[in-house]
């Protein structure tokens, strides 16, 4: 059996800022002891990822932000979701009624079992945790260095399953996660690239935003989301690279901001 991938891949800036950025939803990878019991249709493993999301955020780190980018298949564990483990009596139930079904953004259907006990516990003991351990290190460095840390929690969405949402969604879990002024630095920038921008709704920021928030501490947390359709084109689900160099320009400027704003 190979190696296992390393759960996350870091891009380090050459000086160091308060801003952190994560993107837990980009990758594509099942590792092998993973795909002995999730076998996920092609399309559905490109369709519900967050696609080229680490693209759209590429440039941070000229912005001196750490980018933590997840390698592996959100199928493999959803690392913006508190994990979960089945308890006894479901690990009991009959094989038939485990199974749950999957619906895909790329409208694929599938029938799937949950992995034993054992293998969710591996999953979060070698993938969930580590990533999560990293964002809190980098968080932790930030505000040693600047006495204020941010993290920008980045994804994309799928537009079929969200019709009508704004070009991008700022989850501040309802202002509980990060300050007006780490809100308003990034509003700013949205509208001076000509998106609209949406609070909260229908994405009011996920697990790695509730864990790592600590206002009160100085540390502030905030998730966005942008529009696939901004930049992906809905039939094939590729990128279109002169719309992904536009959205960088963006999610440079917006970390540029907070950058400005935290001082």
């Amino acid at each position: 059996m190979s190696a296992p991938p390393s759960p996350f891949r870091v891009h380090e800036p050459v000086t160091p800022g308060p801003v952190v950025v994560e993107v837990p939803h980009a990758g594509l990878v099942v590792d092998e002891l993973a795909a002995r019991f999730t076998r996920v249709p092609e399309r559905a493993l490109v369709a519900d990822a967050d696609i080229a999301a680490d693209a759209l955020f590429g440039d941070v780190a000229l912005e001196g932000a750490a980018l933590v980018v997840a390698t592996l298949s959100r199928f493999v564990i959803d690392l913006n979701t508190a994990p979960r483990v089945p308890t006894p009596y479901e690990d009991k139930l009959p094989y038939g009624l485990r199974e749950v079904r999957r619906r895909s953004a790329s409208g694929e259907q599938w029938l799937e079992s949950p992995p034993p006990r054992a293998e969710v516990e591996r999953r979060v003991r070698e993938v969930l945790e580590p990533y999560h351990a990293e964002i809190a290190a980098r968080l932790a460095g930030a505000r040693a260095r600047h006495g204020v840390a941010i993290l920008v929690s980045a994804h994309s969405y799928p537009d079929v399953m969200f019709p009508g949402a704004a070009d991008v969604v700022l989850g501040t879990r309802g202002g509980a996660s990060a300050a007006a002024w780490a809100r308003d630095a990034v509003a700013a920038v949205a509208r001076v690239h000509g998106l609209s921008l949406a609070l909260d709704d229908p994405f009011p920021g996920g697990h790695a935003v509730e864990r790592h928030a600590r206002r009160d501490e100085g540390v502030h947390a905030l998730q966005i989301e942008i529009a696939r359709r901004l930049y992906c084109d809905a039939r094939s689900l590729a990128p279109r690279p002169e719309d992904v160099a536009r959205l960088r320009d963006f999610t440079r400027s917006a970390v540029a901001a907070l950058t400005a704003a935290a001082r």
